[in-house]
């Protein structure tokens, strides 16, 4: 008898899969089921990249940490991106699967829209802080690069994946040793990031 309904939970689940039903709102959504795949869909509140964990609010308002690695993709208007490169406020569709310890881990995230495209997002403050240093360790797979400021400080500079095409060939030129100026928001102690070369 357990077995027969966990076979009916299984077909269920594909069910839902190939009807197209709405994606399940986590965390319990997977009904304690390990190893289904489900998609969470909302938005991003936070990317901790030092623990390798996403925050998305979904739709009906509950936030959830998503765990992820070297290896999982982000895909914006079909090119990949790493994950470093999502931002507060993009509305995503993130493939999670529930992992023994009951949290989730997602290998493959969907940006439905970026925050700019949302037109969200925006802080009150206008201001934009501003930096200059010179250039070290370009990583353009990660699309970030570190300035070695003036009070010998090292900061990570992120460019956002759907950043201008003037900022995105200006990134693409830098060399290790360039003096540059930039314009952006930091995103704590030692990360920066890039809205404008000056």
């Amino acid at each position: 008898m357990q077995l027969t309904k966990q076979v009916t939970a299984f077909l269920m689940l594909g069910f839902f899969a190939l009807t197209g039903c709405p994606a399940l709102d986590l965390p319990g959504g997977l009904g304690g089921l390990g190893g289904v795949n489900s998609d969470v869909v909302g938005e991003v509140q936070a990317v901790d990249t030092r623990n390798r964990e996403i925050e998305i609010r979904t739709d009906t308002g509950r936030r959830t940490m998503i765990r992820y690695d070297d290896n999982t993709q982000v895909v914006y208007r079909q090119q990949n991106y790493p994950v470093s490169n999502l931002e507060r406020g993009d509305y995503v569709a993130a493939r999670v699967q529930q992992e023994r310890d009951g949290g989730y881990f997602t290998s493959n995230i969907i940006v439905r829209e970026a925050v700019q495209d949302r037109g969200v997002g925006a802080s009150k403050d206008n201001q934009l802080d501003r930096i200059e240093g010179r250039v070290e360790n370009i990583d353009a797979r990660r699309g970030t690069f570190e300035i070695r400021d003036q009070r010998n400080r090292i900061i990570v500079v992120a460019v956002a994946f759907n950043a201008p095409r003037t900022v995105a060939d200006r990134f693409n030129r830098l060399r290790n040793g360039d003096y540059v100026r930039i314009e952006g928001r930091g995103a704590g102690a030692d990360r920066f990031d890039l809205e404008n070369f000056l």
